[in-house]
């Protein structure tokens, strides 16, 4: 078995060294190969990470691999290296001794599956809703196993199975945001089984803006322009992108007109 863990990065290099000294602390480094890709740092990610952790793989950007970009340029790097698992880590999410490994076991017992950790707040200890089913935010509670058709991609593990027959994820259309949700409804839409596992445990240690609720992430922007909000990969506003993820999710005849709905709400707040 050969598992993979892809962490895409981008001028964080403290959360990042983070990151690989929790991996290394938890037995991670010598068990499972580790891909860092670095898409344009200039913060000297790269060359620390070479330096401290040179068993880590690096892989480089030029600052226009996003998100998405990052995680499927590490997803296609590993199954040409043979890889039968990915997990997807963000560098500001720690594991617990288990996490990943309660991740592949379940894998291991079902094998046409997607399975995401827990995700838990570090300032609060409050536990983060990271599924989606239909329109309902889901978390998984520490004896649960919660059903979802989209994940967000904090720690996400999955067979190779599911690359041979629906591709990588589309870094195109979903450079930044919901790239991870696509790509995991993408399979549950191709009969693979989506979900959350409770007894598998990250904690965030970067806050994270507010991005389902408008208001409130404009009253946490310091740059209220219209490009900004709207016309910026780093916005989870950021209108190809809404668009596109309305009409996969929805359909055409639903999506355009519920994106339509929203935009003309996000442009009343904007405005008023």
């Amino acid at each position: 078995m050969q598992t993979y863990i892809i962490i895409p990065v981008h001028n964080r290099k403290t959360l990042t060294l983070a990151c690989l000294a929790n991996l290394k602390t938890n037995g991670y480094l010598p068990k499972y190969h580790v891909i860092v890709v670095d898409d344009g740092s200039n913060d000297g990610t790269t060359e620390e990470v070479h330096e401290v952790y040179p068993e880590v793989i690096v892989l480089k950007g030029d600052g226009n691999l996003w998100w998405t970009g990052a995680i499927a340029l590490g997803m296609q790097y590993a199954y040409e290296q043979g890889a039968t698992h990915f997990i997807w880590l963000n560098d500001d999410c720690l594991t617990t001794p288990e996490t990943l490994d309660l991740l592949i076991d379940f894998l291991q017992s079902n094998p046409n599956s997607i399975v995401g950790a827990s995700c838990y707040a570090e300032d609060s200890g409050l536990l983060i809703e990271t599924g989606v089913k239909g329109r309902v935010r889901i978390k998984a509670l520490e004896h649960e196993v919660a059903d979802v058709d989209g994940l967000s991609g904090y720690c996400v593990a999955m067979p190779v199975s599911i690359f041979k027959k629906i591709g990588l994820p589309d870094a195109r259309k979903f450079r930044q945001y919901a790239g991870d949700g696509m790509y995991t409804l993408k399979a549950a839409r191709a009969g693979f089984k989506v979900c959350i596992l409770g007894k598998a445990k990250v904690t965030l240690v970067e806050e994270k803006d507010p991005i389902h609720n408008f208001s409130n992430y404009l009253q946490k922007k310091n740059n209220r322009n219209f490009k900004s909000i709207f016309w910026d990969y780093k916005s989870p506003y950021h209108l190809p992108t809404q668009f596109y993820y309305h009409t996969y999710k929805y359909g055409t005849l639903i999506g355009f007109p519920l994106f339509t709905a929203k935009l003309l709400s996000w442009l009343v707040r904007f405005y008023g």
